[in-house]
This record gives C-alpha cells, sequence and structure tokens, in this order.
C-alpha cells in the first residue's frame, strides 16, 4: 500500500451519524497480551464491546520525553464499515487513526477533530500500511506503522502525548457498521459512529525488543488476515 498521508481538507464528520449513536461505552478494561504467531509480534490488545481488536507495539526504548513509533493493528469483522482510534482519549484534539476495509486491502486515514464535528485531515501524523493488511470472509486487519500519534498539541496549545511506561494510558475507539463513501480513498467522507467508548491501555507491556527489525520484516511479506 505504501505511505498514506491525510493531507487535504475533509467533508467527513465522525460524529454527525445519519442515526442517533449508541450510548457511550465507559471501559476500564485489563489489556491483555497478544502474540502474532505469523510476526512473532506481541502486542497489548484491547477488544471492544462489538469485538474489534485494537493491538499495540512500541520500541522498548521508548520514553515520554520523545516521540516514538506505533506499530497499530486493528482486526474488525467483515461487517465493520470503518473503525479508528482516539490516542488522546477524546475525539477532539489528537490524533485519530481511522481504517476501513477496501477490496482485498484496508486503508488508513489521518484525522483530527476541534469538536464532535468536521474531523480535519491530520498532517501531524503519518502512516504506512504493511503488506500484511488484509480482508477475508470473516474479518479485515490492518497492520500499520503510525509515526506523529505518540505526541500531539492539546486544546490549550500545550504539549501531550503517551507515556510508553504507564500501565493506565487513556484512549478511545469509535466505529460504524457503514461502510465508507470512496473505500479506496484515504479522504473518504464517512457517516458517523453507532458504537464507541473509552479504554485505558496499558503501553509498558506493549514494549517490544528489536522493534525496527521487526517492521522491517513486516514490511517484506505478506499474509492473510
Amino acid at each position: 500500500m505504501g505511505l498514506l498521508k491525510a493531507s487535504t481538507a475533509l467533508l467527513a464528520a465522525i460524529g454527525s451519524a445519519a442515526a442517533a449513536p449508541t450510548p457511550e461505552s465507559q471501559q476500564v478494561a485489563a489489556t491483555t497480551k497478544y502474540c502474532d504467531a505469523a510476526s512473532t509480534i506481541c502486542y497489548s490488545e484491547f477488544t471492544s464491546t462489538n469485538n474489534i481488536a485494537f493491538r499495540i507495539a512500541i520500541p522498548d526504548t521508548a520514553t515520554a520525553s520523545a516521540p516514538f513509533d506505533v506499530l497499530l493493528q486493528i482486526v474488525a469483522p467483515k461487517a465493520t464499515g470503518w473503525a479508528a482510534i482516539a490516542w488522546g482519549g477524546q475525539m477532539a484534539y489528537n490524533p485519530l487513526t481511522v481504517a476501513w476495509p477496501n477490496a482485498a486491502t484496508v486503508v488508513v486515514s489521518s484525522r483530527r477533530a476541534t469538536a464532535h464535528t468536521l474531523p480535519g485531515a491530520y498532517a501531524g501524523a503519518s502512516y504506512t500500511v504493511l503488506p500484511t493488511s488484509a480482508t477475508n470472509t470473516t474479518h479485515w486487519k490492518l497492520d500499520v506503522l503510525a509515526q506523529g500519534v505518540s505526541t500531539w498539541t492539546d486544546a490549550s496549545g500545550k504539549a501531550a502525548g503517551l507515556n510508553p511506561a504507564s500501565t493506565a494510558v487513556p484512549l478511545a475507539w469509535g466505529s460504524s457498521s457503514r461502510a465508507v463513501t470512496t473505500p479506496a480513498s484515504n479522504t473518504s467522507t464517512f457517516a458517523g459512529h453507532d458504537a464507541k467508548g473509552k479504554f485505558t491501555h496499558d503501553l509498558s507491556s506493549a514494549k517490544i525488543a528489536g522493534f525496527e527489525g521487526l517492521v522491517a520484516k513486516l514490511q517484506g511479506t505478506g499474509a492473510a488476515a
């Protein structure tokens, strides 16, 4: 898929669902460890109430004093039109990683909102979609290297970011059962979420040794979802 950077204004609104969304699911669930047999990468995993798995791996050298790369895996049921993670634990003023299926692969879109309407493109983050991303008859899977999601500027203009040593990093997720308008485009418009929630994630258990080498291995291989 190569490097995808969302850099144009978007007309989509995550919070503008045609139908009223379900109540927000407030979750402080224990993060579990998931080890991918094919890649040998072990992720820190959270699974949403609608069975979307959000898996995170970071370098074991990551510190809160400097930006760090994030290896993100999202595995969603086939019926999921799009799924997203908010790195600051809320919709507004933090990086949003949005993903959706497109034929045999998966598209990622970089976004950021200043309110609960009209999230725009976010040039502060970039993504390399890995060739292990795929779809099949039951689910779709995104494997992506994310850069620029570990630090950002909050609503007051202050620096904010992820603490890789924390066992309880506040994150949020959202999803919709409706497909996006133009699946092949990472600037596609899409309907608002019909499911969402907040959770805490154990980033300390997401640290892995040999991060760069493992990512390079993923970049050179392909695998079914």
